[in-house]
């Protein structure tokens, strides 16, 4: 890539907390890149459950791949691990890091037409738990995109927060939710409209969220997720975190 064309992206991204690289693969790859995802997790999704794979569907006892509303261990795909190093998103990542990348999970986020689950506004570290928050995810979208069909919303700025409070939402593959969003009005919310292969680089410490996806096409969104490779995690605050999940899946799950 040009010089010229990462420091664009790393001002947008060092700015507002995200950046939009477009046609970030073509359609050609993104309808393998969708076959490929199709054909892994049919044969292997009803080996997942718990946190790893979440359902948009209210009836427990019928599951399909068409249900999916989220999946969490993406990177058990060795089709998908090897996508995770693909030169220009590893140039990007490295650049906005300004660091060597380590690369940590990928997830399917796949909104299914007419029932895809509203994704509660929080940030990706209150998970993650990196140290100095030197990390970001890579959002890959997978069909057209926009707010009519639950696309991703950005709070501009709020990364320069640090991690805020957050509390449980109890929503299927977002256990967590900021408190009080009305303390966050004066941020500017935006809905990138994305094409299929576009893709967005948000930091790990911006606010953000998307809606239900009540429209007739899919929202599907491929991550990748990295951090400074020498980044370490606070150990103390992902057990507090994995603890209020495993509560709150028990009590789904009731």
């Amino acid at each position: 890539m040009k010089k010229i064309e990462l420091e664009k992206l790393k001002k947008n991204y060092s700015k507002n907390g995200w950046a939009l690289h477009k046609k970030i693969f073509t359609k050609k790859e993104v309808n393998e890149i969708n076959s490929k995802i199709d054909r892994f997790l049919e044969k292997n999704f009803r080996k997942y459950a718990g946190k790893t794979i979440n359902f948009a569907n209210k009836n427990k006892n019928s599951k399909s791949i068409k249900d999916i509303n989220s999946f969490h261990q993406l990177s058990d795909s060795n089709y998908i691990r090897k996508k995770s190093k693909d030169k220009k998103i590893r140039t990007i990542t490295k650049y906005l890091l300004n660091s060597k990348e380590k690369f940590m999970a990928s997830e399917l986020f796949a909104k299914p037409a007419q029932k895809g689950l509203p994704s509660p506004i929080h940030q990706d570290n209150f998970y993650w738990c990196v140290k100095g928050g030197n990390a970001l995810t890579v959002w890959i979208a997978l069909d057209n995109v926009s707010s009519v069909n639950g696309g991703i919303q950005y709070y501009n700025e709020s990364q320069k927060l640090g991690v805020v409070k957050h509390e449980p939402s109890f929503a299927k593959g977002s256990s967590q939710k900021v408190s009080n969003l009305r303390k966050y009005t004066n941020f500017k919310r935006v809905c990138p409209r994305l094409r299929a292969g576009d893709a967005l680089f948000h930091h790990c410490q911006i606010m953000h969220g998307s809606s239900s996806n009540n429209s007739g096409k899919r929202r599907r969104g491929l991550t990748f997720q990295f951090k400074d490779h020498y980044a370490r995690f606070d150990i103390k605050l992902k057990k507090q975190y994995l603890s209020s999940l495993k509560k709150q899946i028990e009590l789904r799950n009731r």
